[in-house]
């Protein structure tokens, strides 16, 4: 492409294009199952309350993420200027993760792997031992 499409050319273009998107489809999905509408014409229609409001504020690992995430950005949208003192965007893209597993904010082991060895391995030590299986 000539020439390079930068990031904020990107976002001018990307933004308003997912903003209508998202609209519309809310639209679409509004219309199409009218959320107030009860399924069971007995029952009065469907009340939707109000969520509360948290009262717990940001922890240090929250504004952590954000921060980095907000600077990883950043760069990104700058990339053209400094690319003679980072080189290509990959070396951007490495600053979260060595940001995030050197702090502790990820793990190693993955989550998929913990959630199976919680189903695989712990799961049958929580049961009973004492199931009569028609003995």
């Amino acid at each position: 492409m000539d020439p390079p499409l930068d990031w904020a050319r990107w976002f001018a273009v990307a933004l308003p294009v997912s903003t209508v998107s998202i609209v519309l489809i809310w639209w679409l999905l509004l219309v199409s199952y009218n959320p107030a509408r009860s399924p069971d014409p007995t029952e009065p229609d469907i009340e939707v309350k109000p969520i509360r409001a948290t009262k717990e504020s940001f922890t240090l690992k929250q504004y952590w993420v954000s921060f980095v995430c907000l600077a990883t950005i950043g760069l990104w949208c700058v990339e053209h200027q400094i690319e003679a003192s980072v080189g290509d965007m990959g070396i951007i893209a490495i600053i979260p993760i060595v940001a995030f597993f050197s702090t502790g904010v990820l793990k190693k082991v993955p989550v998929r792997c913990r959630l199976l060895r919680e189903l695989v391995v712990d799961a049958p030590s929580r049961t009973t031992s004492n199931i009569s299986y028609g003995r």
